[in-house]
C-alpha cells in the first residue's frame, strides 16, 4: 500500500510507503507545495489581517459593530460581529426565528472589552435581525439589534415536509444532513436551512472533542473525498489533510468515516490499492503532523476465500467487506467495524485487531472465527443485514457485563441473513450483548412496523441522542414513485413514539444528495469563545 498524506497548513508533508507492513517517513517542509488547497490556512490569515486593519481604522462600538457576512467564505449562514465595550463584558447574541421555531441564542461566558462574536443560525435569502446583549461584572446590560441580510439559499438542498415536530420533547439542536457527494447542511425543528458548508464533500461529518468540525470534502467537484478539514463552525480551518492514493484510479479515497481516537489522532477509512480489493483499510493520522502511524488491513483478520471468493454487490470491484462505519470502545480500547457485504459487525482490540465478537448470522463464517459469533438468546433474532452506523450507548441496564449497540440495519442479506425478510423494512435496532456469557438479545427496534417505505437498500443512520434519549435514525435512500426520499425519525426514550419526522424528497439514482446520515448537534459548541488570533476556540475566563 503505498500512502501519501498532506497535512496542509501545519507545517508537515509526510510521504508513506508501506511495503508489507513495514512503513518509513520522508519529512520536508510544504512551503514549496502546490497544490490548490495548500495555502487555504495562509489565505484565511490574510483575511483577518483585512478584517483587524479595517477594524482598527473605524469606530467600532457596540453601538455599531463591524459585521463580517461569511467571514471564512466557507459557511454562508454565520457572520462575525467585532466591537469594543466600555467595560468587560460578556455577550449574548440571538438569531431570531419565524413560524413556531425557537431562536436561536448562545452567550459567550468570558468577560472581554475587545469581541469577537460569531453568528450562527442566519437564515438565507432573509434580513435577519439578530440581537447583541452586553452584560458587565456588574449585571448592567446593553441591547442593540442589528440587520444581517444573507443572499440565495443553497441549490443542492432537498425538498422539504416536516411530518411532525415536538420541540419540547426533541433533543436540542439542529438537524444536520450529510450526503454522498454535495453539501452539508443543517435544518432547524421547522425544517428550515441554518447553517450549510459551501463545500462540496460528503460522509464525513462529525463534531471532535474541541469543538470544531471534521469534514471530509473534495478538492474538486469531479472527486469525492481526498481531503479531511478540521474546521470551527465559521469555516475557519484549523487542519487540513490531502490524502492521494497514488496508481488508484476511483477518486474515492476517504469512502465512508473518520473517527477522533483518545490519543488525538485520527482513524480513517481508506483503500489499499496495493491489490484488487477496496474498502477494506484503515489508518491512523497524527493529527498534528498528519503522519501515518498506524495501517489495519481487515484482510489480515479473514481467511482469504472470504474476500477470493465473494459474491455479492460490487464483486467486480473487490468490494468484498465494505467497510462503512468506525466506533471507538473505550471501555476496552476497541474499534466497532461494521462491514455492510459481511451484513457482521465486529469488535477488534486496537490496534492488535484481535476479535472481540461478532454481531452476525451464524452461516457462512470459517472455523476460526465461528466462534467469536454470538449466541442469540431468542430464536426468532433479528440479525443485521447491510448495516450501517453501530454505536455503542451508555450503560442501560446497569450490568458491567453487557453492552448495548444501536445500528441501522437496512435488513438486506449480503454474505448472509435471512431471505426471507431481505427488503421487506428497515429499522433502527439496540442489541444487549452479554460480553462474557458471548451473547446477543434484542432491547428496542423501530421501522419494521413502517414496512417497504421505509426500507433503504443502501445509506442510514442510527444515533443515540444523551441529552434526551431519544433515538434518531434515517432512512437515507426509500424508493417512491418518482425517484426516491429520506426520511428522518426521532423516537422518545425507550419508546417508538415519533417526536419528529422529515421527509427529504427529489433525490434521483446516483444522485450525491443521497442522505448517507443525519446528526443532531447544538448549533455553538461548548465553551466556544472565538478568536481570529488563534488556530482555534479559545477558553473562557
Amino acid at each position: 500500500m503505498t500512502l501519501l498524506i498532506l497535512a496542509l497548513g501545519v507545517g508537515w508533508i509526510i510521504v508513506a510507503e508501506n511495503t508489507n507492513q513495514t512503513v518509513s517517513f520522508s519529512v520536508f517542509q510544504s512551503a514549496s507545495t502546490t497544490n490548490s488547497e495548500t495555502d487555504l490556512i495562509e489565505e484565511q490569515k490574510k483575511m483577518e489581517k483585512s478584517w483587524q486593519q479595517e477594524y482598527m481604522a473605524g469606530n467600532y462600538t457596540f453601538d455599531n459593530p463591524m459585521i463580517i457576512q461569511d467571514p471564512y467564505g466557507e459557511a454562508p449562514l454565520t457572520a462575525l460581529a467585532k466591537f469594543r465595550t466600555e467595560q468587560p463584558s460578556r455577550i449574548t447574541v440571538t438569531v431570531a426565528s419565524r413560524s413556531e421555531a425557537q431562536n436561536i441564542t448562545h452567550t459567550y461566558s468570558a468577560f472581554n472589552q475587545e469581541h469577537e462574536v460569531p453568528v450562527l443560525g442566519l437564515y438565507p435569502s432573509t434580513e435577519n435581525e439578530v440581537t447583541i446583549e452586553a452584560e458587565d461584572r456588574q449585571g448592567n446590560v446593553q441591547v442593540n439589534t442589528v440587520s444581517i441580510e444573507t443572499s440565495d439559499t443553497l441549490a443542492s438542498a432537498h425538498d422539504r415536509e416536516i411530518v411532525t415536530s415536538s420541540p419540547e420533547e426533541m433533543e436540542p439542536g439542529l438537524t444536520f444532513l450529510i450526503p454522498g457527494k454535495s453539501n452539508v447542511y443543517g435544518v432547524d425543528e421547522e425544517g428550515d436551512i441554518r447553517w450549510y458548508s459551501s463545500r462540496t464533500g460528503g460522509f464525513v461529518f462529525k463534531r471532535l472533542s474541541n469543538g470544531n468540525l471534521l469534514l471530509g470534502a473534495s478538492e474538486s467537484a469531479d472527486k469525492r473525498n481526498d481531503y479531511l478539514f478540521e474546521t470551527d463552525m465559521l469555516g475557519k480551518v484549523q487542519h487540513q489533510y490531502k490524502i492521494n492514493l497514488p496508481n488508484y484510479e476511483d477518486t474515492n479515497v476517504i469512502h465512508h468515516d473518520a473517527i477522533e481516537l483518545p490519543n488525538n489522532n485520527l482513524l480513517v477509512t481508506v483503500h489499499d490499492n496495493s491489490n484488487a480489493y477496496e474498502e477494506d483499510t484503515m489508518v491512523e493520522i497524527d493529527r498534528n503532523t498528519g503522519e501515518t502511524v498506524e495501517t489495519l488491513d481487515l484482510k489480515d483478520i479473514f481467511p482469504s476465500e472470504a474476500y477470493e471468493e465473494y459474491s455479492g454487490p460490487n464483486e467486480s470491484d473487490g468490494d468484498w467487506m465494505h467497510q462503512n462505519a468506525i466506533w471507538y470502545d473505550e471501555e476496552n480500547k476497541s474499534i466497532l467495524v461494521s462491514g455492510r457485504h459481511q451484513s457482521a459487525v465486529l469488535s477488534l482490540t486496537y490496534p492488535d485487531m484481535n476479535i472481540n465478537w461478532i454481531l452476525a448470522a451464524p452461516e457462512g463464517w470459517s472455523e476460526s472465527m465461528a466462534d467469536k459469533v454470538l449466541e442469540p438468546k431468542s430464536e426468532n433474532l433479528k440479525y443485521p443485514g447491510a448495516q450501517h452506523a453501530p454505536m455503542i450507548l451508555p450503560d442501560q441496564d446497569n450490568n458491567p457485563a453487557t453492552k448495548d449497540v444501536l445500528l441501522f440495519d437496512n435488513n438486506r442479506a449480503v454474505t448472509r441473513g435471512d431471505d426471507s425478510l431481505s427488503r421487506d423494512f428497515s429499522q433502527g435496532i439496540q442489541y444487549r450483548i452479554n460480553e462474557e456469557e458471548g451473547t446477543v438479545q434484542t432491547v428496542w427496534n423501530y421501522g419494521e412496523e413502517r414496512g417497504k417505505k421505509f426500507f433503504s437498500n443502501v445509506v442510514g443512520d442510527a444515533d443515540f441522542l444523551y441529552e434526551t434519549n431519544n433515538r434518531l435514525l434515517t432512512s437515507g435512500y426509500q424508493k417512491v414513485e418518482d425517484g426516491y426520499q429520506a426520511t428522518v425519525v426521532e423516537t422518545a426514550g425507550d419508546t417508538q413514539n415519533v417526536v419528529y419526522e422529515l421527509e427529504l424528497s427529489g433525490i434521483k439514482k446516483g444522485d450525491g444528495r443521497v442522505v448517507y446520515r443525519a446528526e443532531r448537534m447544538p448549533l455553538y459548541p461548548e465553551a466556544w469563545n472565538f478568536s481570529s488570533a488563534s488556530p482555534g476556540p479559545a477558553s473562557s475566563d
